[in-house]
C-alpha cells in the first residue's frame, strides 16, 4: 500500500497522529505512527513526532511506500452468521475474538475470518476490510460488516448521525433500582493510556441510557443503550456510577469488588465467577437502515452460554 498525500490541517489543538487517524480512518494509528517516525512525513517541511500538537493550517506531506506489515491473511475461523445479503453481513461475534489486527493481535481476528468466508468486503485495500464499527475483544454479540464501499459509507453515516439503535445486556455489581441516563466527556485516563475515563477537558461526549431487568443481590442484570459509540464507553460509565461490569478487570469489576458487600454473598459470587471468565457484556441487538432497501432492520444475538449459565445460578439461588 502506498501512502502519498499533501493536505492542509483543518483542525487545531489536536495531536498529529490523532489528526491523521481522523483523516485516514482505514489506516491504523500504529501504522501511521510508523510512517511519521520514518521521516517520510513532514509538517511544514520538517519531520515531526506523533505527539506534535497542531495549531491548524499546517501543510502535511508524505511520500511513503508502506512495507510495515504483511497483508492480512484469510484464516478459517468459525463465525455465526445472523444475516447476509449482497450489501452486508451480520455476525454474532464470540467473546475473546479481536475484531481487527493490531498491536499484539496480528492474526486470528474477525477480519482474518471474514476474508476467508467472504469474497467481497468494503475497503478491501485497507487492513480493516468490512469493519464499520467495533466491539471489544471480550464483548460478544451483534456486529455489522459491510460488503461494499457504498454500504460501508451509508452505515458509517448512520453511526455518525446517531441513527443506529443498539442494546447491550450486562451483569453488573450492585443493585440497580431505576433507569437513568449518563452523559460525560470521555478521554484517555491521564494515569494509564490503556484506560479511558470521564475528563473535564478535551474529551468526547458519551451518552448511555440504562435500565434494570432484574436484581439478584448483590448483582443486577441490566440493559444498556449507548447513544454514542466511544471506546470502552459502557464499561467506563458503569464503573463511574459504582456498578462495574462483572469480570471487567480493567474497570474494577473483578472479584476484589466483593469486599464492598456482605460476606453472605461470597458463595454465590464464587459460583458466578466459575462460569464466566470475561466481562459480562453482550451486544444484544442493533437496528439500522438497510443501505439499499432503505428500511429499518433489527438484528438480535442470543445471550451466550457463559452469561446464561451465570443467570441460571442467580435464578436458582432465589428458589
Amino acid at each position: 500500500m502506498e501512502l502519498r498525500f499533501n493536505i492542509q490541517c483543518d483542525k487545531s489543538r489536536v495531536r498529529l497522529d490523532q489528526y491523521l487517524v481522523s483523516v485516514f480512518p482505514d489506516i491504523s494509528r500504529s501504522k501511521l505512527q510508523t510512517v511519521i517516525k520514518s521521516d517520510a512525513l513532514k509538517v511544514n517541511g520538517i519531520s515531526a513526532k506523533p505527539n506534535l500538537m497542531l495549531s491548524g493550517g499546517e501543510h502535511i506531506t508524505c511520500d511513503f511506500q508502506s512495507t510495515i506489515d504483511e497483508d492480512v491473511i484469510p484464516q478459517k475461523i468459525d463465525l455465526e452468521i445472523l444475516y447476509e445479503d449482497d450489501d452486508m453481513v451480520v455476525v454474532n461475534k464470540q467473546a475473546g475474538l479481536v475484531v481487527h489486527p493490531g498491536s499484539g493481535n496480528w492474526d486470528n481476528t474477525l477480519v482474518n475470518g471474514l476474508l476467508y468466508h467472504f469474497k467481497n468486503l468494503s475497503n478491501s485495500d485497507s487492513d480493516r476490510p468490512g469493519i464499520v464499527h467495533r466491539l471489544d475483544k471480550d464483548t460478544s454479540g451483534v456486529i455489522i460488516i459491510a460488503k461494499t464501499d457504498y454500504a460501508h459509507h451509508y452505515l458509517s453515516q448512520q453511526f455518525q448521525k446517531r441513527e443506529i439503535r443498539k442494546e447491550y445486556k450486562a451483569l453488573v455489581w450492585g443493585i440497580v433500582k431505576d433507569a437513568d441516563r449518563i452523559e460525560s466527556k470521555l478521554g484517555r485516563n491521564p494515569r494509564s493510556r490503556q484506560l479511558f475515563s470521564s475528563v473535564i477537558t478535551n474529551g468526547r461526549t458519551a451518552v448511555t441510557r440504562y435500565e434494570p431487568i432484574k436484581v439478584y443481590p448483590p448483582l443486577s442484570w441490566i440493559s444498556l443503550y449507548p447513544e454514542t459509540g466511544r471506546t470502552h464507553q459502557l464499561r467506563v460509565h458503569m464503573k463511574e456510577i459504582s456498578h462495574p461490569i462483572i469480570q471487567d478487570h480493567l474497570y474494577g469489576g473483578d472479584f476484589g469488588k466483593m469486599k464492598s458487600f456482605h460476606e453472605k454473598h461470597t458463595r454465590l459470587i464464587k459460583s458466578v465467577f466459575k462460569v464466566i471468565s470475561r466481562a459480562a457484556l453482550h451486544a444484544y441487538s442493533i437496528e439500522i437502515e438497510h443501505p439499499r432497501q432503505k428500511k429499518r432492520m433489527t438484528f438480535t444475538a442470543e445471550i451466550p452460554v457463559d452469561i446464561k449459565s451465570a443467570l441460571e445460578i442467580l435464578e436458582n439461588d432465589e428458589q
